[in-house]
């Protein structure tokens, strides 16, 4: 296996090198043993494993309570809202595994039902389309049904500090059609491959820093990523805001806002600005009607806006 262990400029220490393939062992054998159950075992084992991990992360436990009550919901809602979170994310996490090996072409229908796709035929016909979304639901489900589409995609990802995890997942959404550039430095790479014919995927919810492009987010000034926005006025590709969320067990939807994106109005930085206030208050329509299904527990509105805009 042929592993990259970089973190900044010198390789990592014996002993953290260690501790992540312990972390990358126990996470493949307990997919292993959960992907060798029945539906409903692994179900019911599931929702245990998304309880205990609610119990033993007091971190993320924390941080998701914290942002939930300042964005309006009460501490006993927050609570209760925090242990669906955890829940959710454990059994997207082994159905989209189950799925990977059961999806086909011809049966991909009964788990997964599109919205809006024909935005998407629209776009490509056009100058190219680019997916911008946001964590929630299940997402990477969205890559396999598009590749069973016969869509290729080309998806921005940020890395996991552990790079057996890195190089694990990477692979399986390669196995998809996807391409998988890397999030610094993979902006060139992405234009390129929209004006060839692919269609681009950015997950564009999480926090960009201080000098990021800020926009409302649930009463709360956020720190947006410019990039979908940049990539559009240089481009002329029509972003496609996407939401993916689970309906049931092994049941979702995948679709597309048909809200229009806000027209130029020649202020480059004013026009950025706009259209990520745009996608991003669709974010926060679609997690006020899911909110069990976001990553709470994600620093979104850590930072304060600087003086100066970011070029992206």
């Amino acid at each position: 296996m042929a592993v990259e262990f970089q973190k900044g400029e010198g390789p990592l220490p014996v002993l953290v090198r260690a501790r992540y393939w312990l972390q990358f062992v126990l996470l493949r054998l307990s997919v292993a043993f959960l992907l060798g159950m029945g539906d409903a075992m692994r179900g019911a084992t599931t929702r245990l494993a998304g309880r205990l991990a609610w119990w033993l992360d007091a971190r993320h436990r924390g941080r998701a309570e914290e942002n939930l009550v300042a964005s309006g919901c009460s501490p006993h809602r927050a609570r209760f809202l925090t242990r669906r979170i955890f829940e959710h994310f454990t059994a997207v996490f082994v159905e989209g595994l189950v799925l990977k090996r059961r999806l086909n072409s011809q049966n991909w229908s009964q788990y997964v039902r599109l919205e809006n796709l024909d935005l998407l035929e629209e776009a490509i016909r056009g100058r190219g389309a680019l997916f911008v979304g946001c964590h929630q639901g299940s997402w990477e489900l969205g890559g396999i049904v598009m590749d069973l589409l016969g869509v290729p995609l080309t998806s921005i990802v940020r890395p996991f500090r552990n790079p057996y995890l890195n190089l694990w997942l990477d692979g399986a959404r390669g196995s998809t059609g996807q391409k998988i550039v890397l999030q610094r430095g993979g902006l060139r790479q992405l234009v390129r491959d929209i004006e060839g014919g692919r269609v681009g995927v950015i997950l564009a919810d999480q926090n960009a820093g201080c000098d990021g492009v800020f926009v409302p987010f649930f009463g709360r000034a956020a720190s947006c990523w410019a990039t979908p926005a940049v990539i559009a006025l240089r481009t002329g590709a029509t972003i496609l805001p996407f939401y993916t969320y689970r309906e049931g067990p092994y049941r979702y939807v995948f679709g597309v806002h048909r809200d229009a994106m806000p027209a130029p109005a020649g202020n480059r930085e004013e026009d950025i600005r706009a259209i990520c206030a745009w996608y991003t208050a669709l974010f926060e329509r679609s997690i006020r009607e899911r909110p069990e299904q976001w990553l709470w527990g994600h620093r979104r509105w850590q930072g304060t806006p600087q003086s100066g805009f970011r070029k992206s």
